[in-house]
């Protein structure tokens, strides 16, 4: 649970430097780091929204953050970009990610409310932490944070 609540804290100092300051860090864009079970695996993992991992944004400040936590505590990570904005493709992004190893997933922007909000269901032993959104149902007619789920929202 510490090591949960220092990915939080260390993803919203990030996007907080990177958003209310201006900042103009490009982040390595290579999509994985060492350590790593083999390529493919990844414990802690991001999903991109629309963007990029170099937009001066939410995926940019969350990027950064996650990447500095996973280095300093040696976990391996990844970064996922969805194939389209609909919540279909970001559920397949998180199956992709939870597939690889995912342990927890960091999503950036209310655009994962919904995916979110069904994804918690579907992988009850996956942490989430949505940036910037509370998980809800398609038509908001139901907000529920799981167990396994947290919404942060920053500035």
């Amino acid at each position: 649970m510490k090591k949960i609540l220092a990915i939080i804290l260390l993803v919203a100092m990030a996007f907080s430097m990177v958003a209310c300051s201006g900042g103009t860090t490009t982040p390595d864009t290579d999509t994985t780091t060492a350590p790593a079970v083999d390529d493919n695996t990844a414990e802690l993992a991001m999903i991109t929204d629309i963007g990029t991992i170099d937009d001066k944004s939410f995926n940019q400040g969350t990027w950064e953050g996650l990447k500095k936590y996973a280095e300093e505590n040696s976990i391996s990570h990844k970064y996922y970009k969805p194939t389209e904005k609909t919540t279909d493709a970001y559920l397949s992004a998180i199956d992709l990610a939870v597939k690889g190893g995912a342990k927890v997933i960091i999503t950036p922007g209310f655009l994962f409310e919904e995916p979110i909000y069904i994804a918690q269901d579907i992988y009850p032993d996956v942490k989430f932490i949505l940036i910037d959104g509370n998980p809800h149902n398609a038509d908001y007619s139901d907000f529920r944070t799981g167990d396994n789920s947290v919404g942060i929202f920053i500035c």
